[in-house]
C-alpha cells in the first residue's frame, strides 16, 4: 500500500542524501518520494533505494502539496519555505532546527516524551535538535532519574556540519596545503585543515551554536539551560562528531553506565579506541564509552562519539515522521 506523499527538501546535500537512504529502509519506503533543491545546487537526480528520482526546483515544492516535508535547508532558504508549506497543510519536519524562530512546530525526539500531537497539528510540523543537541540530549535524559543535573564538556564538530560544500572544502585545503598553494576559504575562512577552530564569539562570551545547543536540550528535557554549557569546536575531520563530557549530579557510576547503555538511540563501544569518527560513520546510534567517576565525587566523565549527519541528520527526524504519520496527524492539521 502506498504511503503518503514526501518531500525532501535540499535533498541534493549532505543531510538530504542520508534522509533518502534512510527514508529508503524506513516504514515510510513504499512513499511517493519527491526531491527538491535550489537551481545552485541542483543534479537532475539523486538515488532513493537504489533507483534515480528527478530532483525539482525548490521553488515549485510549495505548489506540490506533499503530505509530508522534510526541510534540510539553511536557515535563510527555509525562512521563505517552511511557514508557506506548513500553512498549506503540509507536515513539515524541520530537521536540525533551522527554523527555530519562525516555525512554531515543537523541538521533539522520538523515544523522550509523549508527542504534543495539539501543538503538532497546530503549528504544521515539528523541529529536530541540531548535532550538538541531540547529542547532550540523548546521552543527558537517561541519566536525569538519577540525579543528573550539570553537562559541561567540548563537542568537536567536523566539516560536515556545514554541509556538502565545506566537505569539499576541506579536502581542497589538504590538497593545496600539501602543495603548498593558497587553499580556498569561502567556509572555514582561517582554514580547517591540520588544524581545530573554536567557536568564534566576543570575549567572555558563548558562542551562538553553544547557546543554541544549550537551549534545545532544555526545551527538550525541561533543563535550566544554565546547566548546559559546553564548548563546541571544528576539527579537520570530514564526518562524525565526539564529545568528552562531565556530567554532575551523579554518585554511582555503574548505574550511570547501566541507564546508558538501556537507553535508546544510545550504544556502547567494545573498546574505547573505536569511539573515533572514522568508526562510527553510517551509523545512527550515539556511542559512549570510558565511563568513570569523578576522581573528587563530583559526577561522571565519558567519551562520547556519533555520525552527525546519519543521527541527527536523518534517524532523528525519519523516526519522528513515523511517528506523527502513526498518529494520523497528517489528516488534521490546522492550515
Amino acid at each position: 500500500m502506498m504511503g503518503p506523499t514526501i518531500a525532501v527538501l535540499g535533498a541534493t546535500g549532505s543531510v538530504g542524501e542520508a534522509l533518502l537512504a534512510r527514508l529508503a529502509t524506513s516504514a515510510l519506503a513504499s512513499s511517493e518520494i519527491f526531491a527538491y533543491a535550489s537551481r545552485a545546487m541542483r543534479r537532475d537526480t539523486v538515488d532513493f533505494g537504489g533507483r534515480s528520482i528527478a530532483v525539482h526546483v525548490l521553488a515549485e515544492a510549495a505548489d506540490s502539496a506533499p503530505n509530508v516535508v522534510f526541510s534540510a535547508l539553511p536557515v535563510s532558504v527555509a525562512q521563505r519555505i517552511v511557514p508557506t508549506l506548513a500553512a498549506r497543510g503540509s507536515l513539515v519536519i524541520d530537521v536540525g532546527n533551522a527554523a527555530a524562530g519562525f516555525f512554531a512546530g515543537p523541538l521533539l525526539m522520538p523515544g523522550l516524551r509523549a508527542i504534543p500531537e495539539a501543538d503538532v497539528a497546530r503549528a504544521g510540523g515539528a523541529r529536530t535538535p541540531g548535532a550538538v543537541g541531540w547529542l547532550l540530549t540523548s546521552v543527558l535524559a537517561p541519566l536525569l532519574p538519577l540525579g543528573a543535573h550539570t553537562v559541561t564538556g567540548l563537542v568537536s564538530l567536523p566539516a560536515s556540519a556545514y554541509g556538502r560544500a565545506a566537505i569539499e572544502e576541506l579536502s581542497q585545503q589538504v590538497v593545496a596545503s600539501f602543495n603548498l598553494q593558497d587553499p580556498p576559504r569561502r567556509h572555514f575562512a582561517e582554514g580547517l585543515a591540520f588544524d581545530t577552530l573554536p567557536e568564534d564569539s566576543d570575549g567572555g562570551e558563548w558562542s551562538a551554536r553553544e547557546l543554541g545547543a544549550s537551549q534545545e536540550v532544555s526545551e527538550i528535557l525541561g533543563v535550566n539551560p544554565s546547566r548546559i554549557a559546553v564548548q563546541v569546536a571544528t576539527q579537520s575531520v570530514f564526518s562524525g562528531m565526539t564529545a568528552a563530557l562531565h556530567i554532575r549530579g551523579l554518585d554511582n557510576a555503574e548505574a550511570a553506565e547501566a541507564a546508558l547503555a538501556s537507553a535508546p538511540g544510545l550504544a556502547t563501544a567494545a573498546r574505547l579506541r573505536t569511539l573515533r569518527p572514522r568508526k562510527v560513520m553510517g551509523r545512527a546510534p550515539v556511542y559512549f564509552g570510558g565511563l568513570r567517576a569523578d576522581p573528587a565525587g563530583d559526577g561522571v566523565h565519558l567519551w562520547v562519539a556519533a555520525d552527525n549527519i546519519a543521527g541527527a541528520g536523518a534517524a532523528v527526524p525519519v523516526a519522528l515522521a513515523e511517528l506523527l504519520i502513526a498518529a494520523g496527524l497528517t489528516s488534521r492539521l490546522e492550515a
